[in-house]
């Protein structure tokens, strides 16, 4: 909503939505920390396959990634309030629009590992389709993704060990848990 607001504003200089996408991004900020809070503590709680962990953690990443960028675009759009112009510049837009579309990114990651893993629900397959169509589109996803991770240091601890959750297979050829 931040960016809608804000590129409107930038569009047609109506003052209400330079407030709005100050205020909507603060509000994303504080519901992003709360969101990140949910989801360690149903990971925590909730009885999860070894490959619907692996699936998790992922998502855990990219909403770390995507708080951080949270953070940084707050403490940049508050900057730019504090300027007498109060312009949001094109450099802001466009971090802004990237942010917007890693949200919409992580918000569909996070449904198809509802919807294929059964991650938070009781049981998989409770979906729109078969839950093995998600399944493998879900793996393919994350098997792009694993090679950007493994050149950051992947999973692994100090000593070479895995993360606890289990079977970290990038397979496509998954099975309902």
């Amino acid at each position: 909503m931040s960016f809608l607001a804000d590129l409107a504003f930038k569009i047609t200089n109506r003052d209400s939505l330079r407030h709005v996408g100050l205020w909507s991004m603060v509000g994303a900020l504080a519901g992003g920390i709360l969101a990140i809070a949910a989801g360690y503590w149903d990971m925590n709680h909730a009885t999860l396959s070894g490959q619907t962990h692996g699936y998790v953690d992922l998502h855990l990443k990219i909403g770390w990634g995507l708080a951080v960028f949270l953070v940084a675009l707050t403490v940049w759009r508050w900057r730019i309030r504090q300027q007498a112009r109060e312009r949001v510049t094109r450099p802001y837009l466009a971090s802004a629009l990237l942010v917007f579309m890693l949200t919409m990114f992580q918000g569909w990651f996070g449904g198809e590992m509802v919807y294929s893993q059964g991650a938070g629900v009781a049981a998989a397959g409770q979906g729109t389709e078969p839950a093995e169509k998600a399944q493998e589109r879900l793996a393919r996803v994350r098997s792009l993704l694993s090679p950007a991770e493994n050149a950051v240091g992947g999973t692994h601890h100090q000593d070479g060990a895995e993360h606890g959750h289990g079977d970290n297979n990038t397979s496509t050829n998954v099975t309902t848990p």
